[in-house]
Parts: structure tokens; sequence; C-alpha cells
């Protein structure tokens, strides 16, 4: 199969093929010349009107045509003869006699046997006069450019979209649009002279292509974003439309109202209905009712201009129908609202670069219709106006266009700097704040605001890959990232607190959040190894200074003072060990702990009662050594604050996190207080573990109880 890039190629070089194919038509349909120069012809009302072709620059002054001299034979010169739009006639026979006499004056005209005859008794031989691409009239430009953009822009969505029905039919739209359009470009500009079965042709092309837009865009809304109920559906609209295409060609009604009108506005009305069953199977999803209220707006933005200025009037027969060429123009703000959509919406899937490439080639046309409009307005020579609407453009155009896009469309997406002074700070404070997590979360929240933010666990199955990437999910509404611990996923929903969809950009940026993390785990690794050398460093200059100093004078005291000199080396030892940075089972602190608490009770003569219940977990060096001090401080407070005779200790585990709770009674004969400095320094020492102590008053006991986190996380 031919690439992405090589079938958006042919496509385009197709859409170039076809307009260049409907230039050279419209460019082979001659105009009239008299000697005074080139003739125009127009409808006023009643009358058929001919002037100079210049628009007045030479002497001929304009006149009104009363016939046509054929080949020696008179045909009168009705005024619907210069006609934009044929099915607006009151029958399909006058549109018959319309061709017929289209096909005399065209061949009188090569013939050279025209004369032009005017009611002042002017009598004009007509000679063909071949047209220029200068001699071709805005409209004409207009009408053929429209069609060809809508038709890239249909292309550019289904060459790379999914194989579905509402894909193919909104792309069976833009291929009828360009050929109404560019049909209606050739006949309804043309210089009066076309040939009969010529004008009949594109006629019927016109007819057709409307036809297949109605169904094509009845068939898009029954089945966007939700497919139709049944595919009968489905087909029973281009079976309408070839049942319409029958009628209306084979002429099986009297007027074109009810051969071609009534059958384009029954099948749209019929496809409009179907927004309304979407809108009810589409209750409770919020995203894609947000896409189908944005494909209604445009497309009732789109055809109701034409709707109310052409069809509806050629119905009715209540007044003149509007300038068909410029109500062509309007079916662009369909497609335009399609091409915004495709940027807020994500509709059909499709990636920004669909949106850049359409924007490109309508912004070109701006271009080219706004010098065309500045040029027909300036009356200056050919280059003062070429000069001066170029000037315009720069100046003006340029700056205002930018302007505007810059407020309605253009995103302002978070730089690199942004986002890192989002995430890094956020990641650091739930690091800090909470000791088992990885900050992944904040950081994510921080940088991308969701509205929602679940966990999910990933699921492992045999012979899978461990690891895990960003992606997107449900159409860009939602945000997959690996967690770090490999164990769940964070799932993003609604970016910018529901203001946007997610894009490969933030992909990206959710990669450089996970690489972040790794980045600071690896710097936070190198510090804890650099504290950990010099701790050691310190630790052995301790142990060979300090503590020798110690046992010497442990054999050199008294008796009375060994008991102190005795706990001085053991805080040196406990010192030593945590400067050593080892972990400890939570099972053999608590056995230490005990331990010492009951030396020390035996000393004070108090009775100890020690509870514990608690589960197989480690703890490092930070938490053994505030742990540690905190029950040495709560113990010490009991003996030297309390006449205590009875001390309880009870250790266990509620939801991966410590409790102990220590109580001592003798509080009212002692006054026992909770103001001390040995209070308040347990507090900041459990603060420091992520958890919370409290102590107060209990009759005449006195309860100290500390909750902290079991488990440090590390990467």
């Amino acid at each position: 199969m031919f690439s992405l890039r090589a079938r958006i190629v042919a496509g385009l070089l197709a859409v170039a093929a076809y307009g260049l194919l409907a230039l050279a038509v419209a460019l082979s349909l001659p105009q009239g010349a008299v000697p005074q120069g080139p003739l125009s012809f127009q409808q006023d009302g009643e009358r058929l009107r001919a002037g100079d072709g210049q628009g007045g620059a030479l002497t001929m002054e304009p006149f009104t045509v009363t016939a046509f001299e054929v080949a020696g034979q008179r045909l009168p010169a009705s005024p619907w003869l210069a006609v934009e739009e044929p099915d607006v006639l009151p029958d399909y026979a006058a549109m018959e006699r319309l061709f017929r006499d289209h096909q005399r004056l065209y061949q009188a005209l090569r013939d050279g046997t025209l004369t032009v005859l005017g009611d002042g008794g002017q009598r004009l031989p007509v000679t063909a006069l071949e047209r220029g691409l200068t001699d071709l009239p805005a409209l004409f430009w207009l009408q053929l450019l429209c069609g060809l953009a809508g038709m890239v822009i249909c292309l550019l969505v289904w060459i790379p979209g999914q194989r579905e029905v509402a894909i193919h039919a909104f792309a069976l739209t833009g291929l009828s649009y360009v050929l109404f359009s560019s049909a209606a470009a050739i006949y309804s500009t043309r210089a009066l002279f076309i040939p009969g079965d010529l004008f009949a042709l594109l006629s019927g092309l016109n007819h057709v292509g409307a036809l297949l837009f109605s169904a094509s865009l009845g068939a898009f809304l029954w089945n966007y974003p939700r497919r139709a109920p049944s595919t009968v559906l489905t087909a029973a609209f281009y079976g309408a439309f070839l049942v319409a295409v029958v009628i209306d060609q084979g002429r099986w009604t009297a007027s074109p109202v009810s051969g071609f009108h009534l059958w384009v506005m029954g099948i749209f009305l019929v496809g409009l209905a179907g927004a309304g069953w979407q809108w009810w199977r589409t209750r409770g999803q919020p995203m894609e009712r947000a896409a189908l209220r944005w494909v209604v707006i445009s497309i009732v933005a789109g055809t109701a201009f034409f709707a109310g200025g052409m069809i509806l009037p050629a119905i009715t027969q209540s007044a003149q129908p509007a300038s068909q060429g410029l109500l062509f123009t309007t079916f662009l703000l369909m497609y335009s609202g399609m091409a915004l959509g495709v940027v807020r919406y994500r509709l059909f899937d499709l990636e920004r670069w669909w949106f850049s490439l359409w924007a490109w080639l309508l912004g070109g046309l701006l271009v080219m219709l706004t010098d065309l409009v500045l040029a027909m307005l300036l009356s200056l020579s050919g280059p003062a106006t070429l000069s001066l609407s170029l000037a315009l453009v720069g100046w003006c155009y340029f700056p205002l266009r930018q302007y505007v896009w810059g407020k309605l469309f253009a995103r302002r997406e978070p730089g690199l700097d942004a986002w890192l002074a989002r995430a890094l700070p956020a990641m650091l404070r739930a690091r800090h704040e909470r000791l088992d997590d990885s900050g992944v979360e904040d950081a994510l929240r921080a940088v991308f605001r969701p509205l929602s933010l679940d966990r999910e666990p990933v699921n492992r199955e045999p012979g899978s890959r461990t690891g895990a990437a960003c992606a997107l999910a449900d159409n860009g509404a939602a945000l997959r990232v690996p967690d770090p611990a490999g164990d769940r996923l964070h799932v993003l929903r609604h970016s910018q607190e529901g203001t946007r969809l997610f894009t490969r950009q933030d992909v990206d940026i959710a990669g450089l959040v996970l690489a972040l993390h790794e980045l600071v785990n690896q710097s936070q690794t190198a510090r804890a190894e650099g504290a950990s050398e010099e701790r050691n460093r310190i630790r052995q200059d301790i142990h060979d200074d300090l503590g020798a100093k110690l046992l010497h004078l442990l054999h050199a005291s008294d008796e009375e003072y060994r008991p102190l000199v005795r706990d001085a080396i053991r805080d040196l030892r406990d010192l030593l060990q945590n400067m050593e940075g080892r972990s400890v089972g939570l099972d053999a602190a608590a056995t230490q702990w005990r331990e010492e608490t009951g030396r020390r009770c035996e000393d004070h003569g108090v009775e100890l009662r020690w509870h514990q219940t608690l589960p197989a977990v480690t703890l490092d060096a930070d938490q053994y050594s505030e742990l540690t001090r905190i029950v040495r401080e709560a113990v010490s407070n009991a003996l030297r604050h309390a006449r205590s005779s009875i001390l309880e200790v009870s250790l266990t585990s509620e939801q991966d996190r410590i409790v102990i709770v220590i109580v001592n009674d003798g509080l009212q004969e002692s006054g026992q207080g909770a103001g001390g400095r040995g209070l308040m320094i347990m507090a900041n020492r459990a603060r420091k573990l992520g958890g919370e102590c409290q102590y107060g008053s209990e009759g005449d006991r006195w309860r100290v109880r500390l909750h902290a986190p079991l488990v440090r996380y590390s990467s």
C-alpha cells in the first residue's frame, strides 16, 4: 500500500486536476463582441440589458435587447437567457426551452450569423471573442476555490481517518460540494453564450451534487458520533438520492420544485433529525455530546444561509432567490467548524497536523480573496492597484489576522520552564511530607491540573513487558502515566480543569515528569551516599577518640559515678549505630526498647507491663533513632517527674503505622504536666517521622500516644 504522504499528495493532485478541468471548460465559453468592443448581458427585471463589457470604458451606452437575429430568424430576447440558475424557472419545460435557445445562440455566434437588436433601433453583429483568465469574474473564482477547499478538507479527513460510515459520508459531502459549486461556477458566470447541451449537463451535475450532499450529510448525522441503529437507515439516504436523481433527470414531475428542491430539503431535514437521535444516545457522555454540539452548529451555520436564500424562495416562489454563487461560499462555514472541531474535540481522531495543513490552504485563499476585493474597490491603474493592495494586505490584514487568531484559537502551551516550575516543587513537597510517596502524582496534578486523577492497578499477563509508557486514552480525554513503582497507573482525565484534551505533547511532558522523578531519586541517592561517607568518617573519629576516653573514664571513676558513665557509653553506642545508617527490624528494635525500659524501671522500683503486636517490617536508621529517643524521653518523664508504681507500654500497628502508648500512674501526687521541654521535643520528632505525638492526663494517669508511618518510600 502507498504511504500516508503519497495518498495525500495523490488526493491533492486529483483535486487540482479537477480544478484545472473546470477552469478549462470555463475558458472555452466565448463572450460576444461588437465593433465597439466586448458586449455583456444581464437580467434587469423583465428586460435583458446589453452594455459595454469593460464597464463603460467605451462609448457604447447600455440598451435593452429586444431580440436576436439567428441565421435570418428572429429569436425573442427573454430576460431568462441571463438567469444565474436555471432551476428557479417555473417548470422543466421552461428549462428545456432555455437550453435550446442557448444552443441556437451559441451556434449562431460560432457561425458568425448572430445579430443583436436593441429597443433604440440598434443592430449590432456579434462575433465570438475568446476569454482569458482575467476575463473570468471574481464570482467564478470564489465558487470554484471554495468548492476545491471543501474537497481538500474532506480528503484530509478521509485519507488518514478510520474506515467508518461517518468518515465516508463526510468525505462524500466534500465531493458533492465541489461538484455542484464548480458546475454552477461555470454556467452562472457565463458571458451569456454557452452550448445548450453543456448547460444542461452542468445543471444536471449541479443537481446530482446537491442531492448527494443532502444524502451524505444525513447519513453522517445519523452515524456520528454513534452508529445509526440500522445500516438500512444509512442505505435509505443513498436510495433516496438515487430516486431523486432519476425523478429530476427524467423530468418525471412538472417543475424543479417537486423534482429537485423538495427532495433536497426533505432529505436534509430527515438527516437533521439524526442529530436529535444522537443527542439522546450521547446522554451521560460529555465528550461525545460536546463534539456533537460542535458538529450540529457547524452544519446549521454552513447550510442555513443557502437554504433560506436559495432553496426556500425557489420552493415558495415568493421572492427572488439570492445570488447562488455567494451563498455557496457559506458552506465553508461548515467545513471551517469541522476543522476547528478537530483541534478542540479531536473529531474523527485526527492529529493537529491536519488542522495546520488546512489552515495553510484556507489562509492562502483568504489572502487571495482579500487582494481580489481590494483590487475591485480601488479605482487606480493596474500597477498602482496591485502595489496598494499588497501594501494593505501586508501592513493591515496580516497583523489583524494574527491578532484575532491569537485571541480566539492559539493555544498557549506551557514551556519547559513553566511545567518544571510546577512539577519540581510539588514533587519535592510530597516526598518531604509523605515519606512513602514518590511525588509523581502531585507533580502530574500541578502540571496538567486534571479534573480527576485515579489510580489503576497494572495487570501483569504472562510474557508481557514489565514496563509501561505514557499514552493517550479515550481520544485524548485521558492520559495514562505509569507510576515509577510499576504497580499502578495514574489516569488523568480532562486537562487544565476540563478546558482542553490531552495531546501528543502532553505525552512527552508526562515522560519528562517521570524523568524528573528519576533525576530527583538519583540526586537524593547521591546526597545520601555523600552524607553516609561523611557520617562514617565522623563516626570513626568519635569511636576512636571519645569512645576510648569514656572507657578510660569508666575504669578510673568511683563506683557511684560508673552507672552515669555506662549510660553515656550506651548513648554513644546508639549514636554511632544511628550514624552507621543500618536498618533495624521492628521486632529487634522493640526488644532493645523493652530491655532498656525494663532495666530503668527496675532501678526505680517501678513495675513494667509490656504489650506488643507488631508486623515483620524494617525501620531505617532515622526511624529507629527517632523512635528510640521518643520512647526513652517518655519513660524518663514517667520515672523522673511522677511517683509511678506501674508503667504500661503498648506497641501495635494500625494501617501500616506504628502506635506506641506509654501510660504511668502517680500523676496527682507528683504534679507531672504537659508543658515540659521534653514533651515538645517528642512532638517535633514525631512530626519529623510524618506522625503525631499526643499526651495528656487521664485522672491520676499520664498518657503518651505516638503514631508514625512504618514504611519509608524508597525507589
